[in-house]
């Protein structure tokens, strides 16, 4: 059901040796074979202790749990939950590094006993039970998006891009703050677009001011060599919010 997938990122520019605290993951079905399709972003919470290590903790827990967590808020906070249970560890990891100022280790000190945050939004896509196409479920917390297109036009999107969004914490509560349950349904050829919050602005305000942001998205996507380009150009510009970037494209097919 899914003809191509591809995924493009892209670091801040503003921090030298900076690690991207995005993450992505997708589990697809073996070609030519019918099946789920599983697509996750997450966008790290800046400022917060190794947000990118939890950001990948939980696109690929999703990406492997019951299929449930897409639809109940219940199984979607088990798979929370089953994750902060290598945070201790980790965080021992994290408080032995070397290197670091007196100041430094304060700082790492204060910030991991909070613990680290993320932004995140999974999509599901079933697949259909004839040749027309399928559903989709959708969890979200925070400011990462989801557009759906078709025939080149939009017909749904999950879009939520607040100052200061919820976020999945490591030592959160229950249930999430700002969690997002969706479904729809997907046609042949619908295009499905996941991205974080500095991309989905940008996104938004191509919409607003009568564009196509998805036709540019293909093609980065077709040319993935070009993405670092191109994300640096809009920078200049002022188009682009000098953030970590996460595209996540997906094309339907029976």
């Amino acid at each position: 059901m899914i003809t191509d997938c591809a995924r493009v990122q892209a670091p801040k520019s503003s921090l030298p040796g900076h690690l991207s605290e995005d993450a992505a993951h997708t589990a697809l079905p073996a070609r030519g074979r019918a099946g789920e399709t599983r697509l996750v972003v997450a966008d790290g919470g800046s400022g917060s202790a190794d947000s990118g290590w939890w950001a990948r903790q939980l696109t690929r827990d999703l990406c492997a749990a019951p299929g449930r967590a897409f639809a109940d808020s219940r199984a979607f906070h088990d798979v929370v939950a089953l994750a902060a249970l290598r945070w201790p560890s980790r965080r021992r990891v994290v408080l032995g590094q070397g290197g670091q100022s007196a100041f430094q280790q304060w700082l790492t000190a204060r910030r991991t006993e909070d613990g680290p945050s993320t932004a995140l939004l999974g999509v599901r896509l079933l697949p259909p039970p004839g040749p027309a196409g399928g559903m989709w479920q959708l969890v979200s917390v925070g400011d990462s998006c989801l557009f759906q297109v078709r025939a080149d036009r939009p017909v749904e999107s999950v879009a939520r891009l607040p100052r200061v969004p919820h976020l999945v914490r490591v030592r959160g509560v229950v249930p999430a703050p700002g969690l997002v349950l969706r479904e729809g349904s997907w046609e042949r050829g619908d295009v499905f677009y996941l991205m974080t919050d500095a991309l989905a602005r940008w996104w938004v305000r191509r919409i607003e001011d009568g564009g196509r942001p998805w036709a540019t998205a293909d093609e980065l996507c077709a040319a993935p060599d070009r993405f670092a380009d191109w994300v640096r150009d809009q920078r200049d510009r002022r188009a682009l919010q000098d953030d970590d970037v996460t595209l996540l494209r997906a094309e339907c097919r029976p």
